[in-house]
């Protein structure tokens, strides 16, 4: 769901309780940073949920699709890349309000932004999720954790799977700040309206001159990633993932 109100679009994502991406909510995620882009009365954003969560990864909907079809793969990969680019590309503040587990493509959208505000509790966490599936992180997870969190705590993470807690991203500078549950999204729009009623041009050139960091690598990284992520796809460590995941037990990779 988008409202606007005084140059503030909150963009609410409305699949709950978990989120989940299907293959709707994957274009739609894509293209609407584009549109928010070029919407003349958007001047801040403000990105949050409804649910238990605020994205708890990827639906099988959209895992069972794009499986076996080497087509509905390069589409994947063409809304994974244009959305990284998409929000780059969006000078825009964007301000995220999270709450709950945040995985997946999801929690690259939500580093991605500008401002992000979490639920100061004990069930919000950030989660790339890729080695739980055992393959590559190839949607993004590469380029954004470490302009984030540095190499170092990044490869901690990825290479583990393990889930940040928001107290935690808070104290290594992942996130901007915590908040009471129950005023997360007052207070992201508090934030959203302060940029809607600041200097435009000069936020949004401010915005363009930082995101050249993320720009300058993009390109090499988001294709070498992807395609590592595509050669694991099928392979015995990925079928023991799945399965292990179906069945509801622990992997076994050896």
């Amino acid at each position: 769901k988008i409202e606007k109100t005084d140059g503030v679009a909150v963009v609410m994502l409305n699949r709950p309780p978990h989120n989940l991406i299907n293959m709707a909510m994957h274009h739609e995620v894509t293209e609407i940073p584009r549109d928010l882009r070029r919407d003349d009365d958007v001047r801040a954003v403000v990105l949050a949920a409804e649910g238990k969560n605020f994205c708890a990864g990827g639906d099988r909907e959209l895992y069972d699709h794009y499986r076996d079809d080497p087509n509905a793969q390069m589409v994947h990969f063409e809304q994974c890349r244009d959305l990284i680019w998409n929000m780059i590309d969006l000078e825009k503040p964007v301000v995220a309000a999270v709450h709950g587990l945040v995985a997946g493509m999801l929690s690259q959208v939500v580093l991605l932004s500008d401002i992000i505000l979490a639920a100061d509790d004990d069930k919000t966490r950030f989660l790339d999720g890729h080695m739980n599936i055992a393959v590559a992180p190839g949607d993004g997870g590469a380029l954004v954790w470490p302009a984030r969190i540095g190499l170092t705590r990044a490869k901690r993470y990825l290479l583990t799977g393990d889930a940040i807690p928001a107290r935690e991203a808070e104290r290594i500078g992942m996130i901007t700040e915590l908040v009471p549950p129950d005023q997360l999204l007052a207070r992201a729009k508090a934030w959203g309206t302060r940029f809607s009623n600041g200097p435009a041009l000069a936020t949004r050139w401010t915005k363009a001159a930082l995101n050249q960091w993320l720009r300058r690598d993009a390109a090499d990284i988001l294709n070498y990633s992807w395609s590592l992520m595509v050669a694991g796809r099928g392979l015995p460590e990925n079928q023991e993932a799945f399965a292990a995941m179906r069945e509801k037990r622990p992997p076994r990779f050896r």
